[in-house]
């Protein structure tokens, strides 16, 4: 990989360029549909795939070495297939089940006429069976599922278990967590568990079988698009590889990996998913009822409630947080300016703030243990709020990635649409986010052989 000044400026030229000529083309407000597999679920906050697109083309004219992506904040897959489609190999973790699932879905070449026919075959299956035995019992379960859509959802249940092939009924279970998104009694306008008022639930008009084939039929369609851009890519590429795994991006490797990655891209939590987007609270009905042996790394501790997945997150655990503030401030005078903020705020502000920078701080060096020597980096990141006090996420971001050695290239500001990009509550806490940051930099320059820089 390239080392010179040069290449750098030329990047943040293209950057910049984009922008002089459309000044909102990195918002992308109103070309953001999710095609080809990327709305096949509507899991929260996902990227938009276009914005990673065009960062992937921009380095790839930059720097034609460049041949493989890793994202340790994985989410749903947006970069994977935005990745793979350019004939970029790819690695990815998650440390949700769900997401990873989704990603591993996203990450195959399906046959449409196949998926056709299992659909019809579920269908067939669903309308033979006449049991009303429940398939599933979780604690509130009764709470979250009106009695009928649960039978319904129990014969959906066993009717994709009786498939032979785990990568179809993967696929299929994807179609039955976006039906169980919408016919559960959790509100869809809020990613966070919420129940309808009692009258409401009564009153619900569900059709469980009908919105399952529905949006099966809607991603067959999503799929078939999704198999001609992944197929494209293996064309370009066809010695790329594609990994998708549960794990935590806190995990540091024993030694620096050969199989490095060239480009990092990713967009980590915004704050601790307790008050911020509570991913795991989002799959926390859909993964009770997929076999759990069909779902990547599925722990049944994960299901002991519907924090445990975000209590394992970053900033999810608080005890001994206020310890790691020195340490903190010497790496980042962001983070040491805004912790000063908080100072008059209760100390449960200040743990909130210390345990999710201190979290994130940690997984920086796993993550730049997975990258080649100079490697480009993009950080989606966006700015909340704790107790009134904004966060300078981008700007502490960038300290600590300085204080390994990486180097700045350009920050992109952009708009979110709509401030699509819900929080858990709405209050002065934390609130809707209506914009965003794309962190550009170089990563780490490593003198040992097995960096391959």
């Amino acid at each position: 990989m390239r080392l010179t000044p040069q290449i750098e400026e030329a990047l943040a030229s293209k950057l910049r360029e984009r922008a002089a000529l459309a000044p909102e083309f990195w918002s992308f407000s109103g070309r953001s549909r999710r095609e080809a597999g990327h709305g096949i679920f509507a899991y929260p906050a996902m990227m938009v795939p276009q914005l990673q697109g065009a960062l992937l083309e921009d380095v790839q004219a930059v720097d034609s070495t460049v041949s493989s992506v890793i994202d340790p904040f994985m989410g749903s897959g947006t970069v994977m297939l935005e990745s793979v489609s350019r004939g970029l190999s790819f690695s990815g973790t998650d440390i949700n089940p769900l997401a990873v699932l989704l990603a591993t879905v996203k990450s195959r070449v399906y046959e449409p006429e196949l998926l056709i026919r299992v659909r019809q075959r579920i269908a067939l299956r669903v309308t033979a069976d006449l049991s009303d035995e429940l398939a599933v019992d979780f604690h509130n379960r009764d709470k979250w599922f009106r009695a009928d859509v649960a039978r319904d959802l129990s014969k959906l249940k066993r009717a994709i278990s009786a498939e032979r092939r785990k990568p179809i009924r993967q696929a299929f279970w994807v179609a039955m967590a976006e039906t169980i998104r919408l016919v559960s009694n959790s509100r869809t306008s809020t990613v966070k568990l919420h129940s309808y008022k009692i009258e409401e639930i009564a009153a619900r008009q569900i059709d469980t079988i009908d919105t399952f084939l529905r949006i099966s039929a809607a991603q067959i369609e999503q799929l078939k698009d999704q198999a001609e851009a992944l197929t494209r890519g293996l064309r370009a590429n066809p010695t790329l590889t594609i990994s998708c795994n549960v794990a935590d991006a806190r995990s540091v490797p024993t030694q620096r990996t050969k199989a490095a990655a060239d480009i990092l891209m990713t967009s980590p939590p915004y704050g601790d998913n307790v008050t911020t987007v509570t991913y795991g609270q989002h799959s926390y009905l859909p993964l009770q009822w997929i076999d759990a042996s069909d779902v990547p790394g599925m722990r049944q501790e994960l299901l002991e409630n519907t924090r445990s997945i975000d209590s394992i997150s970053l900033g999810g655990k608080l005890k001994g947080a206020l310890d790691w503030a020195d340490d903190l401030q010497s790496k980042s005078p962001a983070f040491a300016i805004c912790l000063d903020q908080l100072r008059s705020h209760p100390r449960n502000a200040q743990s909130r703030f210390i345990a999710f920078v201190r979290d994130l701080d940690e997984s920086l060096d796993a993550i730049t243990a997975h990258l080649r020597s100079n490697a480009w980096m993009f950080w989606t990141l966006g700015e909340r709020k704790i107790s009134g006090v904004s966060v300078p996420t981008v700007a502490i971001v960038r300290d600590l990635l300085v204080s390994r050695g990486s180097r700045h290239i350009e920050t992109l500001e952009r708009k979110i649409p709509g401030g699509t990009k819900r929080m858990a509550y709405r209050n002065a806490s934390v609130e809707t986010m209506n914009t965003e940051s794309v962190l550009v930099m170089r990563g780490p320059c490593y003198a040992d052989p097995d960096s391959r820089s």
